[in-house]
């Protein structure tokens, strides 16, 4: 069971929030059960250290689109160009993503050309103009492609305590977005929650929620009944 805490807290435990303190709170929980089935978890195993996957989702918004210039820079032209794609579609994805949350729909990408791209910065040993705070830029880069690996997967299983928050309270970027992305369960923000994360799940995997119970019987969310009753197996 020592072996297993590295193994689960390094690969099965996957956690994301939009507030920093509630991800820094998840993480030391994590850390400390791992620390109860381990005397030794917080040395790590291989002169490695146990780091939990849970993140506080960030945003793309302050990511200086012309430092990319300066990654991948040794890779191949074809390489560099598919990597630079995915890495512009993600800054494109992840804007304002603290408004959304965990409902961003990210699409699956190379993850092991992404990171060679990220990690292959070349701005020559010289800092220019153009080049201040590339370093900076790596590493958020960085943290954003991990967030974006754990949002783009499917899971065994879901567990959320999604926000609940009726449309007339939403602010316009939010209420636009639900719009977009989940026009048929718009009526309160938790619905919207309830079908992507079911959306997460595997086929044969469990999603658990805490959610309001006026979904069941109000006809403003028959659409959602309607999915949940066609696409799901409902237990209480």
């Amino acid at each position: 069971k020592r072996e297993a805490a590295f193994d689960i807290v390094e690969h099965n435990i996957h956690g994301l929030d939009i507030d920093k303190r509630a991800y820094q709170l998840a993480y030391f929980a994590v850390m400390m059960k791992g620390r109860g089935y381990n005397r030794r978890f917080f040395r790590g195993r291989d002169d490695v250290k146990p780091v939990p996957k849970v993140y506080a989702i960030m945003e793309s918004n302050d990511i200086e689109m012309n430092h990319l210039q300066f990654f991948g820079t040794s890779m191949s032209e074809a390489d560099r160009t598919k990597a630079l794609e995915q890495v512009k579609y993600l800054l494109y994805t992840f804007v304002d993503a603290r408004e959304y949350g965990s409902i961003l729909n990210v699409d699956v990408c190379d993850w092991e050309l992404l990171d060679r791209f990220v990690n292959d910065l070349n701005d020559n040993g010289q800092v220019t103009f153009e080049s201040l705070g590339s370093e900076e830029t790596h590493e958020k880069l960085q943290g954003l492609i991990k967030i974006a690996k754990v949002m783009s997967k499917k899971y065994d299983a879901v567990v959320i305590n999604p926000p609940y928050m009726g449309a007339s309270n939403m602010n316009p970027k939010l209420n636009d977005f639900i719009k977009r992305n989940y026009a048929d369960y718009k009526s309160d923000f938790f619905s919207s929650f309830v079908i992507h994360c079911s959306e997460m799940t595997k086929e044969s995997g469990y999603c658990g929620f805490f959610t309001p119970y006026v979904w069941m019987f109000i006809q403003s969310y028959e659409k959602m009944r309607n999915y949940l009753y066609n696409q799901t197996t409902v237990e209480t």
